[in-house]
């Protein structure tokens, strides 16, 4: 696949990302920017077309506005980060597309050896199953659509935060049912240092009770 992040155009900010295939595939857009952009994210845009949630099954005991307790978060060179994660970030390094000096040593402006962008959302979710939804499983879920934001510069190895979540949206398709988190990142401080929006979607087919549920409290099938 090969990933493609275009010019901005003329008096813009913000450039359009995407992943195609050899075949011409699209595989996923979305866009990019530094600063705050004068106008919606992909991703806001695509918060704000969405549907409600209709006859939820998975998801009926979840309800927007919904927020986790704080949790403390790091990530070290050699931690393994968890079930779905069953690697360090050494060893990320090790076969990342493109590595750089920055994340593994202190010749930067920060002095600090920095958290590669496509780690930061492994460190979010670290710590999410200490405190859970409350969706019915088991059941298949993915990661749908993803947008971090860094808002005080970069995340350093080896130095702790504090994250929440809130639940700031609900949606489904035919074969879905989606939790739409925003996490937030702490400092010590209190300040907060970088947001990302996750759409969990879980695949209705994948819990086994699903059609037998959805009789009982809706009275028909889908």
């Amino acid at each position: 696949m090969q990933a493609i992040l275009s010019k901005p155009l003329p008096g813009t900010s913000q450039c359009q990302v995407q992943m195609i295939k050899r075949d011409g595939t699209e595989v996923l857009c979305g866009s990019a920017s530094v600063g705050d952009p004068p106008v919606p994210t992909a991703l806001e845009t695509r918060l704000s077309e969405l549907k409600p949630l209709a006859d939820p099954v998975l998801l009926r005991d979840v309800k927007v506005a919904q927020t986790s307790k704080r949790q403390t978060v790091r990530m070290a060179f050699d931690q393994n980060m968890g079930d779905l994660y069953p690697f360090s970030l050494r060893q990320k390094l090790a076969v990342i597309t493109e590595n750089s000096p920055y994340y593994s040593g202190v010749d930067n402006p920060w002095r600090k050896a920095i958290i590669p962008m496509e780690m930061l959302s492994v460190m979010f979710q670290y710590r999410s199953k200490d405190d859970p939804l409350p969706a019915k499983g088991p059941a298949v879920g993915l990661f749908a659509d993803q947008e971090i934001r860094l808002l005080k510069g970069p995340l350093f190895v080896d130095q702790e935060y504090e994250v929440e979540r809130e639940v700031v949206a609900l949606s489904g398709s035919r074969r879905t049912e989606s939790a739409w988190i925003k996490t937030r990142v702490f400092d010590k401080a209190n300040t907060m240092l970088a947001t990302m929006l996750l759409n969990m979607a879980t695949i209705k087919d994948s819990y086994a009770p699903y059609e037998e549920e959805h009789r009982k409290l809706y009275g028909a099938g889908r």
